[in-house]
């Protein structure tokens, strides 16, 4: 809305997003009395402010922009763990730090992904998706082992590092392909999917705990 080159009907989506905020987040209000929530508002409108400040500086995809969005759609986890049990008990932080572990890698694969794409017609950028593709791989190996220490050491559940195993053979898969023209398309159905897997067993291993 703020860019100065605005999507077409980013006034209606906005609207309905608002829309939808307002039916479902009101009666957590005014009929369960979950007011603490609104103290996610200040790191969610800092968040956003920094956000909002790179788009209008035309870094709407730097790494720093995106980093700063994912931080701030992860704080979903923890309020809505104070939405369901009326406090921040249990794993509400935990939860929230999975999510971003988990939400940064696709960062490095979608740009290596770009950098694949672009490499297929400019031989130059080579050397750059080289990088990204170790970043990448990197990156996904580095949150297996953190979060399988993490339930090793009884902190999450036992199925907590499949989605993280998940996402390094997905990454080490893609790094193995030859540059090419990328289905963008179906490249963000497959995240979403893989993205679907983490809520599920992530979420699940933390019903478990709870009981």
């Amino acid at each position: 809305m703020i860019s100065p080159q605005p999507a077409p009907g980013a006034a209606l989506w906005l609207a309905a997003y608002a829309a939808l905020t307002a039916a479902g987040g009101l009666p957590l209000f005014f009929v369960y009395e979950r007011w603490g929530l609104l103290g996610f508002a200040v790191p969610a409108a800092a968040l956003m402010a920094l956000n909002l400040r790179s788009n209008l500086n035309r870094r709407t995809f730097s790494f720093s922009n995106e980093v700063l969005g994912i931080l701030g759609l992860c704080l979903g986890a923890p309020a809505a763990c104070f939405a369901a049990r009326g406090s921040l008990a249990g794993g509400a932080w935990p939860a929230w730090g999975l999510s971003a572990l988990y939400f940064l890698g696709p960062i490095f694969d979608i740009k290596a992904a770009a950098l694949r794409h672009r490499v297929s017609a400019d031989k130059s950028a080579h050397a750059a998706w080289s990088r990204m593709k170790t970043a990448s791989l990197a990156y996904a190996a580095a949150a297996l082992v953190i979060v399988g220490a993490a339930a090793a050491a009884g902190w999450l559940s036992a199925a907590a590092p499949l989605p993280f195993l998940a996402a390094l053979h997905k990454t080490w898969r893609r790094g193995r392909l030859a540059p090419g023209r990328v289905d963008f398309r179906r490249l963000g159905f497959a995240e979403v999917v893989y993205s679907v897997f983490f809520v599920l067993v992530i979420g699940g291993g933390f019903l478990a705990r709870a009981r």
